[in-house]
């Protein structure tokens, strides 16, 4: 729950002060009558807090206590230890504090008196939130995007708006590719083999682009500022280049050895290794630009990534194509 941004959260705002506090010298009888006279006041009584004459805290005890012992018996006799909390306590170490002693309240201290108590139920509640919030993070749904935690309640219209905005830039892409390759319908009327392997180099570029940008989103949202972006990078553009590499010879050996055209498989083969390099880096600095910009990776990268990786993927390949074939 580290990087959860409820530990900012105050403990005031979970305080309930209305609670029964009696003088440490007291009997179980004198504790009895004073829930008796005052017990429609209280807000509380899982405990009831004992105070000495400069109404500090000393201790607390269960209203159980109470009905286990004679009504004359001190109630120094079963008093217990208060784990107690600031108001400056973040809220997860005071569940810890809760969990970890078995308690039903927290009492809230400021110079040592007593000055409310923080219920574990309103603080396991703020938990739950906070594991939900972490789960989502590590899937690449940050801080911003928290709006979203669960489908189920996203109005439709918000929902809508969320995905299509992206998918919409990944459209005007897709219109722009089309348009471009047009251009190049006598070379691929001329050149079936060039029609033929575009939807593979495509394909494979989109492939390796989605397998970096979901790692990429998977260790921006586990390390988070832990990353070494710079030495981050180093490795993925070296990994991207490997398997650039290895992918391309295994493309120009396939070409040669089915179509028998060596110079074509070079060609295609040269292609392929170019933009898979190109969508390497694409899907790294896209994903990265996102973020940076504080939009949510998890809904951006995919469909932005994407269309820039299917357009340079087209537009590298005709241009080698062209060039060399």
């Amino acid at each position: 729950m580290g990087n959860s941004n409820l530990k900012h959260n105050s403990i005031e705002k979970y305080l309930i002060t209305r609670i029964p506090a009696i003088t440490e010298n007291a009997t179980v009888k004198d504790a009895l009558s004073m829930l008796e006279k005052k017990s429609n006041i209280y807000d509380s009584v899982d405990y009831i807090y004992t105070i000495d004459k400069n109404k500090n805290l000393t201790g607390m005890f269960s209203v159980q206590e109470l009905f286990n012992n004679p009504k004359d018996t001190p109630i120094k006799e079963f008093i217990q230890k208060a784990e107690t909390i600031s108001l400056n306590t973040e809220i997860e170490q005071a569940a810890h504090i809760a969990l970890k002693h078995k308690l039903k309240q927290i009492p809230v201290t400021k110079s040592k008196k007593l000055i409310g108590v923080v219920s574990s139920r309103e603080i396991l509640s703020v938990i739950n939130k906070s594991l939900r919030q972490d789960i989502f993070h590590f899937a690449g749904i940050h801080k911003s995007h928290l709006e979203f935690d669960n489908s189920l309640e996203i109005p439709m219209l918000k929902a809508l708006k969320a995905h299509l905005s992206w998918l919409i830039i990944g459209f005007i892409g897709a219109m722009f590719m089309a348009s471009y390759i047009r251009l190049f319908e006598d070379t691929l009327a001329k050149y079936l083999i060039i029609a033929s392997f575009m939807p593979a180099i495509v394909y494979i570029s989109d492939a390796l682009g989605t397998q970096f940008q979901t790692v990429f989103v998977r260790d921006l949202a586990i390390l988070g500022k832990s990353l070494d972006l710079k030495k981050y990078f180093s490795k993925q553009i070296t990994l991207g280049f490997l398997i650039a590499l290895l992918i391309s010879l295994l493309m120009f050996f396939f070409i040669s050895v089915v179509w028998n055209v060596p110079h074509t498989a070079y060609v295609i083969s040269l292609a392929a290794f170019a933009t898979l390099i190109v969508t390497t880096l694409s899907a790294l600095f896209t994903t990265f630009l996102i973020k940076r910009f504080k939009f949510d990776p998890a809904l951006g990268s995919g469909p932005v990534a994407t269309i820039i990786s299917d357009i340079t993927s087209v537009v590298i390949y005709f241009i080698i194509v062209v060039l060399l074939i």
